[in-house]
């Protein structure tokens, strides 16, 4: 997608982006263990006396995690603890009390958590991280090069969508949520990780489902609309996957993959009429092979041509 600069997020903040949403509270979708324990936690929290007892609960579990368990139980059991403790946290708390983060923020960013081997301790990593950027938001966390390794543990857990229940479930769906609803997607835009756009892009496509919440297929429009509108360019790589969705023997194999590219490009038509056009050309395809959006994009204005061959595509 090439150079973003004065885009994305931290363009994005002059232009008003994120200051409705940013405070967003996540939504709770399963009955699983950690959804009971988080409701709890953010039923108990709901006053500022509450909060006070946060701010020490967070120095405290951060102080701990600093001093890293050798057992795996006992790491996933802290990680739970503290993003129970950040679930309850009210955003005014992180903006006033940043202090009470500084300890779960450096424990978190250490290798021995960020690198961690295990999936569930990487997901549940990922989850805290989401938290903390949720309430730091509109604010970066952290440096350019440690954002790039927690959207890589980002994409860790949002493959686990395809399990579709459990904890790991659970969290990879707030984390979807976050990246839509608080525009945290953005992000990926500032800090230049196009090879992982288009990895989240292809994930998408291939793991929804038709039995899947609707919050899930808005999200996954969502996240990529906002990613196309708000790039300065759409790369060839970008187009392929969104491309792979519409064709048309896709409609049959995957109804609800064909229905979330086809949303995504009656969404952003202006923004990739001239990319597409491009791309026909350049991959040599037909069009008359994928939805007739495509067509439609690709149109010769001069002749009034829907089904456009590829040497006719570039009017």
């Amino acid at each position: 997608m090439g150079q973003n600069p004065g885009g994305g997020l931290r363009g994005a903040l002059h232009a008003g982006y994120f200051a409705k949403d940013a405070s967003f509270t996540p939504r709770l979708y399963t009955s699983s263990a950690l959804t009971v324990k988080l409701k709890k936690m953010r039923s108990s929290t709901d006053n500022d006396a509450s909060q006070k007892e946060l701010e020490d609960e967070l120095m405290d579990v951060g102080k701990r995690l600093l001093k890293l368990p050798s057992s795996t139980d006992e790491i996933l059991t802290l990680l739970e603890e503290a993003e129970g403790i950040l679930y309850g946290v009210w955003q005014e708390l992180a903006r006033h009390k940043a202090s009470a983060l500084y300890p779960l923020m450096k424990a978190l960013i250490t290798d021995e958590l960020l690198r961690h081997t295990d999936i569930n301790i990487q997901v549940a990593v990922a989850s805290c991280f989401n938290e903390i950027t949720r309430l730091t938001a509109p604010t970066f966390p952290y440096n350019d090069d440690q954002m790039k390794e927690i959207f890589q543990l980002f994409m860790v857990a949002l493959k686990q969508l395809s399990s579709e229940s459990g904890n790991n479930y659970v969290r990879a769906l707030q984390i979807l949520e976050a990246l839509a609803k608080a525009r945290s997607c953005l992000i990926m835009l500032d800090i230049e990780i196009d090879a992982m756009i288009v990895e989240m892009f292809q994930l998408f496509f291939n793991i929804i489902r038709s039995n899947y919440c609707s919050d899930v297929f808005q999200y996954m429009e969502t996240i990529m609309t906002m990613i196309i509108e708000e790039s300065n360019e759409v790369s060839l790589e970008l187009l392929r996957p969104l491309l792979d969705s519409v064709r048309l023997d896709n409609k049959n194999i995957s109804p609800i993959s064909w229905e979330l590219g086809k949303t995504v490009f009656d969404k952003c038509m202006t923004k990739l009429r001239p990319y597409l056009k491009e791309a026909v050309k350049a991959l040599n395809l037909k069009v008359d092979e994928y939805a007739e959006i495509v067509a439609i994009l690709c149109q010769d204005t001069s002749n009034g041509q829907n089904m456009v061959r590829p040497s006719t595509c570039i009017s």
